[in-house]
């Protein structure tokens, strides 16, 4: 009696882990499965590469160098500020 029971706790324990990581790859099977049949009639846009995120203005170094343009657009949105007494970052 003890065997039978020893051979149904391995084949459990075997079993048990290939089964729990079936499931999200079924899950997102089925899934896909849904959302192509409500979506069949819009374009499939590619997907983004797995890591793939917007660069934020916390990625730019402070200290990197700016152009004159930039330099040149600051001044005037600087003097434009001033004549209609906007204030930005209030």
């Amino acid at each position: 009696m003890f065997a039978k029971r020893d051979v149904a706790v391995r084949l459990a324990a075997f079993l048990l882990p290939a089964l729990l990581s079936a499931l999200p790859a079924l899950a997102e099977g089925d899934r896909e499965s849904q959302s192509s049949s409500a979506a069949s009639e819009q374009p499939k846009l590619p997907r983004a590469p797995i890591g793939h995120r917007q660069p934020t203005a916390a990625d730019i170094p402070k200290d990197s160098p700016r152009d004159a343009a930039a330099e040149a657009n600051d001044k005037r949105e600087r003097e434009l500020d001033a004549k209609l007494r906007i204030c930005r970052g209030c």
